[in-house]
């Protein structure tokens, strides 16, 4: 199988017409006021190659990752967790983990069995420590069915825990919509012109109806080819399905800012562009200017991002985060 990570080798080859299958809701990829339809520029010629990029939603073209930690979970984490604890401390804590560690696009029930087990190290509490273990307890159990903390007594650990998850879904729920990224808005609405052979595939942690929808309000309803919301599965459920289904010779690029995203890139061998949190606009302004055009020249390789703060955010002791 080739893929984004052989395609430096590969930058000269034709590849071959792809099997063409509907991975999840299309939209179509036809420039608007072009002003010769067919014709591209041939200084652009090297856009032509077939190449699949990949996008995460969340975070990395809309700010929807910090609008609902801030909003939602930060206060909820702090209000109903912070006993005997700096309430302050508690909410630089969860949002440390949850927007500056490979924690970064986990499950919220991931985020907070870390943020209990470290803020009960530096202020430990008997009550907290029940919680922790009630969590575990529920994070073991098939299908993670609510009803089971429901039916226990109140003030128990399992009803804090269900007053968390009420907590920060009701603020969810007030939070709106989250703006779009300009760089990253900027460069979507000129690769069919600046790379009319690239096929973009937008993967969403939203309901695929809501993801199309913030898609469609930011004006970038024609920028992709598809895009695939939560029903589809996590991201790395969604990479496979594309390798499945008549992708599995193409190179391929990811752009993403989730540990997960990065996990699923490594797992099929594609390269990766991070973007990166409280940084996004110099990341898309750095990838539209000097990656991406590498990328198509098969020169990526020489823009090492080993040592790019995304990688020290992977591979960091989460017990060393505060």
């Amino acid at each position: 199988m080739r893929n984004a990570a052989t395609y430096d080798a590969l930058a000269s080859e034709r590849f071959s017409t792809r099997k063409r299958v509907r991975l999840a809701t299309t939209r179509s990829l036809k420039p608007e006021g072009s002003p010769e339809q067919g014709k591209p520029d041939p200084a652009k010629a090297l856009g032509l190659k077939k190449i699949l990029l990949i996008i995460e939603s969340e975070g990395s073209v809309f700010d929807s990752l910090s609008l609902m930690h801030q909003k939602a979970y930060v206060p909820a984490f702090s209000g109903c967790f912070s006993q005997g604890a700096d309430p302050a401390f508690a909410s630089l804590l969860w949002r440390r983990l949850a927007l500056f560690s490979r924690l970064r696009g986990q499950e919220p029930l991931i985020i907070l069995q870390a943020a209990l087990r470290i803020l009960n190290r530096s202020y430990p509490s008997v009550r907290r420590g029940a919680v922790l273990r009630a969590l575990e307890s529920f994070l073991g159990t098939p299908g993670q069915d609510r009803r089971l903390l429901a039916e226990s007594e109140a003030g128990s650990p399992e009803r804090l825990l269900l007053d968390w998850m009420t907590m920060a879904e009701t603020l969810m729920e007030e939070e709106g919509y989250a703006s779009c990224f300009d760089n990253a808005k900027k460069f979507l609405q000129e690769l069919s012109f600046s790379a009319p052979g690239v096929e973009l595939l937008v993967h969403s942690n939203l309901p695929e109806n809501m993801a199309l929808n913030a898609w469609e309000m930011a004006g970038l309803g024609g920028c992709f080819l598809r895009i695939a919301g939560s029903e589809r599965g996590d991201f790395a459920s969604y990479l496979r399905s594309a390798l499945k289904n008549g992708y599995e010779t193409c190179p391929m690029l990811i752009i993403g800012t989730t540990g997960k995203a990065w996990q699923a890139a490594q797992s099929v061998g594609s390269r990766f562009y991070p973007i990166m949190p409280e940084n996004e606009e110099e990341s898309w302004r750095l990838f539209s200017e000097e990656y991406f055009p590498a990328f198509l020249h098969g020169e990526s390789y020489r823009l090492n991002l080993d040592r790019n703060p995304f990688m020290t955010m992977m591979v960091e002791d989460l017990d060393s985060c505060l």
